[in-house]
């Protein structure tokens, strides 16, 4: 049973408090650490002094979005931080949305899919050690290799996917599927589409690791823990674009991701939060006590779940250390 932590920084603690957490849960036996980024802290440099204080658990981004950088930027940056890991280190990538991409980084959000396979083919390229000689709708490379030794020639990269076209692709190419919001008991649709790309490229399930980033709250107020969660699931339907909106359609959750939404594109936000069901949040997050979290936490291994990576919702430092400690791997 392998269960990771994802974006593992506690609200006011510093990066001090951050890497004695990252060998805390070494020490506690939990898979991975991952560190996506948005409009904050990158997560290559923070990964990098996660790698520089622990030796066993494995790293990797949660995601790093494929606008921001040049595929060959990400090959080296990547590379690099096996080589510096010892082969610990996995890619998660994936397109963002088109707010973030056009405002914050001033890239036309165009494509995305067809942008993704262009980078995944360099970066498979560069951990080769081959020259990176690409002819590409958005990339045309040539003559350039690596200047360095790769650790390993086949780098795990994972892709958060949620659209029937990207979920296809993820089958097709990738070593890992990294959802949100993943629900055990309606993830059927999902996996049909992963299957049939991977059948189109000689593939099988059994090619891809199925590791979701699930939200966690310990408590024993679960009303209290679904209150928490509400706002977070808001936000993705009604303020990350379409993509989170029409995932809920596919899932069985349509008319109620359609009010949660209509209240968000009206600025109401606290309205659109109470929108969200109970049935909602608990199919797709863990919430209770120690043991309760741990069955919950096997109702996605037994859907065919091989990675869980937790994300923490804990408002200080304190809490934070005594959630890791009492759902770890080594308590179970």
């Amino acid at each position: 049973m392998k269960i990771g932590i994802s974006n593992m920084r506690a609200p006011g603690a510093s990066w001090k408090d951050t890497l004695r957490i990252a060998k805390l849960a070494e020490e506690l036996g939990y898979s991975c650490i991952t560190t996506g980024e948005a409009w904050g802290e990158d997560a290559f440099t923070s990964l990098a002094q996660v790698a520089a204080v622990t030796e066993r658990i494995r790293i990797g981004t949660s995601i790093v979005p494929v606008f921001a950088r040049t595929p060959s930027n990400i090959a080296m940056t990547a590379l690099n931080m096996d080589k510096m890991s010892e082969g610990r280190f996995f890619l998660g990538l994936g397109a963002s949305g088109k707010l973030v991409i056009e405002d914050f980084h001033g890239e036309q959000f165009s494509k995305p899919l067809s942008r993704m396979r262009e980078y995944i083919s360099v970066i498979r390229m560069a951990a080769a050690g081959e020259r990176l000689n690409h002819d590409g709708e958005f990339f045309k490379l040539q003559r350039f290799r690596i200047r360095f030794q790769p650790y390993r020639s086949h780098l795990p990269i994972y892709i958060a996917s949620l659209t029937p076209a990207s979920l296809r692709m993820t089958g097709e190419l990738a070593d890992g599927w990294m959802p949100i919001f993943l629900a055990p008991s309606r993830m059927e649709p999902l996996i049909a589409d992963i299957e049939e790309g991977a059948k189109s490229a000689g593939r099988s399930l059994d090619d891809l690791s199925i590791c979701p980033q699930v939200s966690i709250y310990v408590t024993d107020d679960i009303e209290e823990g679904r209150n928490r969660e509400r706002p977070h699931i808001a936000f993705y339907i009604g303020g990350m674009g379409v993509f989170y909106h029409q995932y809920m359609h596919r899932i069985g959750f349509g008319e109620e991701a359609d009010r949660v939404r209509g209240a968000y594109m009206d600025r109401e936000r606290e309205l659109a939060a109470s929108l969200v069901t109970d049935e909602m949040v608990d199919a797709t997050t863990i919430i209770g006590t120690p043991g309760q979290c741990r069955e919950q936490m096997q109702t996605f291994f037994d859907a065919g779940v091989d990675e869980i990576r937790l994300v923490l919702n804990e408002p200080d430092l304190d809490s934070y250390t005594e959630v890791i400690r009492a759902v770890a791997p080594a308590n179970a």
